[in-house]
C-alpha cells in the first residue's frame, strides 16, 4: 500500500476545488485538478496539476506527495490536510 494514500485521498476530493499545496521547500501550488503516478517501486506518487483538463487560469506544477506539508481549500481556508 502507498505511504501518500491519504493525501491523494485529499486531493481527490478537491477535485475542480481551487486548492493551495505548501511544499516543503516553502513554494506553493495552486490547484485545480491532478495527474498522479508511481514510477516502479516508488512509495510516493508524483503529482502534475492542472492538466486534467488544462486550466488555463493556472500553471502546471510537478512535485511528489513526499513533499507536501499542507493542502488548503482556497474557498474556506479550511486546512484538509497538513504533515505533522
Amino acid at each position: 500500500m502507498p505511504k501518500d494514500e491519504e493525501i491523494i485521498l485529499h486531493l481527490q476530493r478537491q477535485d475542480s476545488r481551487w486548492t493551495i499545496v505548501h511544499l516543503e521547500d516553502g513554494s506553493q501550488a495552486r490547484v485545480y485538478n491532478i495527474a498522479w503516478g508511481y514510477d516502479l517501486g516508488d512509495d510516493y506518487a508524483h503529482i502534475t496539476t492542472n492538466i486534467s483538463p488544462r486550466q488555463e487560469s493556472a500553471p502546471e506544477d510537478f512535485f511528489y506527495t513526499a513533499d507536501i506539508v499542507e493542502i488548503i481549500d482556497e474557498e474556506t481556508g479550511r486546512t484538509v490536510y497538513s504533515k505533522g
